[in-house]
């Protein structure tokens, strides 16, 4: 009888495994950075082409290896980093399974070029399929040189399920950033296409993260330091005023390892609650050290996520943190000595001194020789009374003062009157009756309490998706353009979606600078104050919908525009408010906003005998 069980050939198992390690070339950047820091380098470079997909090359100053320890890094199960199981317990390094380099190999053709300071000649190895094909010496510096290339040529089924290079570029350059935020001591080059993308020079913490994600970072940064025996925090949370709607700017770092927890996540969340809204997400960048053997990080392949041993309090620490942290912020910011100096005031140009204050004193002044005639004359009590009684004298018909006081009163009653008087007609004339952000009208037996912003929101929209259907929207030319500050993955995804945003009426152009952009036009909804708020939430909202259709897309940008637009402007005038009337009862649904939020508030007649 034939066996119904196999053992796979070795090349199977190898890309069965590969599977779990190498998703896309963000996983292999993910792998070979940690290698390369765990090797102890201070100077790591990237340079990807194709998004990685075409080759990765990673070289860094770090230890290097000799000719036998060369070969064994392809070998499954080999690694540096442990010898017994109880040393998954006290982990202080990062890749570990020794599956990295094995798992890479078996999925693209490499060439390692590594030598270290024991011997005068390295060693370069090139493989296939996981194979060792030639070899040969390496006269090269201590440190190594890894070259990915051709990913996935030997598994096409998994290679047309890579996304576009723009895609595949944000997902390693997100890779790059939780790796570059954990370690500002190391200096990181990083070059897409022979494009310089970051040239990261080591520096404290808050001067990398504002030189990943611009400038306009260090003033939203405030400092978080708790240190307790279960464990210790510290990092930057973002000021409340900075938060998302969406997942932004978040990153845990436990023991020198990126994850992610929703567990930890919501503690922030809770830190936030008095001072920020159900549906807004705070930003932080946070580090947490942790006993080695109270984490177990060996429960999923790419090791982005955890389990504590004593979770609860270390969500109550966090907690605590975050509210210490925010409440510090609203007494006081505390000073921080490691803030970027370029952000301060520039010091005097050479040869120049600050001048020595001057104390100018009038010798001839003496407080006792004043002109008499400048000082204020007292009047006796007798002058006092005649003053009064003159007064008094100006008007001495008291009746007549009597009666203009009537009239004075008579006629204030007299234009209240009038306004109680014409209120019905004023009401019937408008249809809509303005009050703060809402309108009240009347549409047959009922009362209707509408949000004008809401309403707005959907007249625009409807007005917005019906012109993208069939053409793009107007765009009013700027006189003076509006330079914006863009960090890479922004600038990245506005190149992905240039035309997306030529559609909705946004015209830009490249200021020379790698990521700065000038706005030349913007959409004739949206007013000049309004342009930079507006393209910074469509870029927020694009970069959570890379996997939508060319229509959905578009339909997005329509919801994301005329929600800004809507809060712009509030009807006034008489002409303005009915007009609001009449296309928001003629819209495509009167009752809710594209957002699902109710306009209109319905109350009957029987409704307000119970109210009343």
């Amino acid at each position: 009888m034939t066996p119904l069980i196999a053992v796979l050939p070795d090349h199977v198992a190898n890309q069965i495994a590969a599977g779990e390690v190498v998703q896309r070339p963000a996983s292999i950047v993910k792998e070979l950075l940690e290698n390369s820091i765990d090797a102890g380098a201070t100077k790591i470079t990237i340079h990807l082409s194709g998004a990685g997909k075409t080759g990765i090359v990673v070289t860094d100053n770090g230890s290097g290896m000799n000719e036998k320890d060369a070969e064994l890094c392809f070998r499954r199960h080999a690694t540096s980093k442990i010898k017994t199981a109880e040393d998954l317990f006290a982990l202080t390094t990062r890749g570990f399974r020794g599956e990295a380099m094995a798992s890479i190999a078996a999925v693209s053709h490499v060439i390692l070029r590594t030598n270290n300071e024991e011997t005068s000649l390295g060693t370069q190895l090139n493989l296939e399929d996981g194979k060792v094909i030639s070899k040969a010496g390496f006269p090269g510096p201590k440190g190594s040189i890894v070259e990915v290339k051709n990913l996935f040529y030997n598994v096409p089924a998994r290679r047309k399920f890579l996304k576009n290079d723009r895609i595949e570029l944000r997902h390693c350059i997100d890779e790059f950033h939780r790796v570059a935020l954990l370690h500002a001591q190391i200096e990181w080059v990083l070059k897409s296409d022979d494009k310089l993308l970051f040239h990261l020079q080591a520096e404290p913490l808050r001067r990398r993260i504002s030189a990943i994600f611009g400038r306009k970072f260090d003033e939203r940064l405030v400092p978080i330091q708790e240190t307790t025996e279960v464990v210790s925090v510290g990092g930057f949370i973002l000021k409340p005023e900075y938060a998302k709607k969406k997942r932004g700017e978040q990153f845990f770092f436990v023991n020198g390892r990126y994850i992610k927890s929703p567990f930890l996540h919501n503690a922030l969340r809770e830190a936030f609650e008095e001072v920020l809204s159900g549906d807004h997400h705070p930003g932080y960048f946070l580090y947490l050290t942790i006993d080695p053997a109270s984490l177990d990080v060996n429960i999923h392949p790419t090791k982005t996520e955890v389990k504590f041993e004593d979770e609860r309090s270390i969500y109550a620490v966090l907690r605590s943190a975050g509210r210490h942290a925010i409440g510090q912020f609203n007494v006081g910011p505390a000073i921080d000595f490691n803030a970027e100096a370029s952000f301060q005031i520039p010091p005097l140009p050479n040869g120049h001194f600050p001048k020595v204050p001057e104390i100018r004193v009038n010798p001839n002044f003496n407080p006792f020789l004043s002109n008499s005639e400048d000082r204020p004359r007292l009047r006796t009590p007798d002058q006092q009374y005649e003053s009064m009684q003159s007064e008094r004298n100006l008007n001495t018909n008291q009746e007549f003062a009597a009666m203009e006081r009537q009239e004075d009163l008579t006629s204030f009653w007299n234009q209240r009157n009038e306004i109680t008087e014409t209120l019905p007609q004023v009401f019937n004339g408008l249809k809509m009756l303005p009050w703060g952000k809402y309108a009240v009208t009347t549409l047959g037996d009922k009362l209707l309490l509408i949000d004008i912003a809401a309403a707005r929101f959907r007249i625009l929209f409807d007005q917005i998706w019906l012109k993208l259907q069939h053409t793009t929207l107007a765009s009013q030319q700027i006189l003076f353009p509006i330079e914006m500050n863009l960090n890479v993955s922004e600038f990245e995804l506005l190149q992905l979606h240039a035309s997306h945003f030529a559609v909705v009426g946004f015209d830009w152009s490249n200021t020379g600078n790698s990521t700065s952009i000038e706005l030349t036009g913007i959409p004739m909804v949206i007013s000049m104050e309004q342009a930079v708020p507006a393209m910074e939430k469509l870029l927020e909202n694009m970069s959570e919908l890379e996997n939508l259709a060319e229509t959905e897309l578009i339909k997005n940008l329509a919801t994301s525009l005329s929600k800004q637009a809507a809060g712009s402007l509030i009807p006034s005038s008489p002409e303005e408010l009915n007009a609001l009337r009449e296309q928001l009862l003629s819209s495509s649904n009167p009752q809710y906003s594209p957002s699902g939020k109710k306009i209109i508030a319905e109350l009957s007649q029987e409704d307000l005998v119970k109210l009343l």
